[in-house]
């Protein structure tokens, strides 16, 4: 088979892929954009939100020979929900190698204990690095959100994603800024930090992350803070979640995020007793 070849039938391939995925499988998507008849997204859909122009994306469909990144399939591999198998498909006919290795979780900085308690969580929780590197997930995370999996940085995603700004409600005031302000202070605290300052140049790249950074100056932690967000399949409810944030002392530059529904800490079952007051004998 020839190269042209190649590109033609992986072409066909991801178009499949595109009109096979469920608008509703998209935090936040059919809330703003509205419901679609049938599945699949558009041309449009996929470049806005992998974050390239609908005309690169449509030269992949066409089969037309382009010098496709990594940054490029991994973003439309993220996508399109992509198996492994399909992404070195996808890379084997378009760039002619295999893709990079995808990530790993890496327990050895949190130790087997704590890793098992993340993994056992009935609610999305997840541990981050001193830069917001994803170190270990759950299942629920993954499920909620979509981009854990494929080893995206916390701040990058919250900041630059158009995914983000989709299932964040009121994106910028209550999400942005506050991470953005966190994200600040420790480069302020860690100027030096080669990681950290990789991750601040790419949220610098996108030009409304970059305005929100450099307004941001106070620094707003999350932990118990109350924030909305869109669900795959809810179209257009909003959830009220609570994060609980606490840091193991073996290590506290990491954080452990449990994501937890606000109806649940505000159910009575679970209220603290008042110092200093027995329960009533029956």
């Amino acid at each position: 088979m020839s190269e042209q070849n190649d590109l033609v039938a992986v072409g066909r391939m991801v178009r499949q892929w595109r009109e096979r995925l469920d608008p509703e499988d998209l935090p936040g998507f059919t809330a703003r954009y509205g419901r679609r008849r049938g599945r699949g997204l558009t041309q449009e859909d996929v470049g806005h939100l992998a974050g390239f122009s609908t005309r690169w994306y449509s030269n992949l469909e066409r089969g037309v020979s382009t010098p496709f990144s990594d940054e490029f399939l991994d973003c439309v591999s993220r996508v399109l929900g992509l198996t492994e198998d399909e992404r070195l498909t996808l890379y084997t006919y378009t760039v002619g190698r295999t893709p990079p290795a995808g990530p790993q979780m890496d327990t050895s900085v949190i130790g087997p204990a704590l890793a098992r308690f993340v993994l056992m969580q009935p609610y999305p929780c997840y541990v981050s690095g001193p830069e917001w590197d994803i170190v270990i997930h759950n299942a629920a995370a993954s499920q909620q959100w979509r981009w854990m999996p494929h080893g995206v940085n916390v701040m990058v995603w919250a900041l630059t994603y158009r995914e983000a700004r989709l299932q964040l409600v009121d994106w910028e005031r209550i999400w942005a800024r506050p991470m953005a302000a966190q994200l600040h202070l420790a480069m302020r605290k860690s100027p030096d930090n080669a990681r950290l300052c990789e991750v601040v140049d790419e949220v610098r790249r996108d030009d409304v992350a970059r305005r929100i950074y450099d307004e941001s100056l106070a620094n707003v932690h999350p932990d118990g803070s109350r924030r909305r967000v869109y669900l795959p399949h809810h179209h257009d409810q909003e959830f009220e979640v609570v994060f609980l944030c606490f840091s193991p002392m073996r290590d506290p530059r990491y954080r452990v995020m449990t994501v937890v529904p606000a109806n649940e800490c505000d159910n009575q079952r679970f209220a603290v007793p008042v110092p200093g007051l027995l329960p009533t004998a029956s």
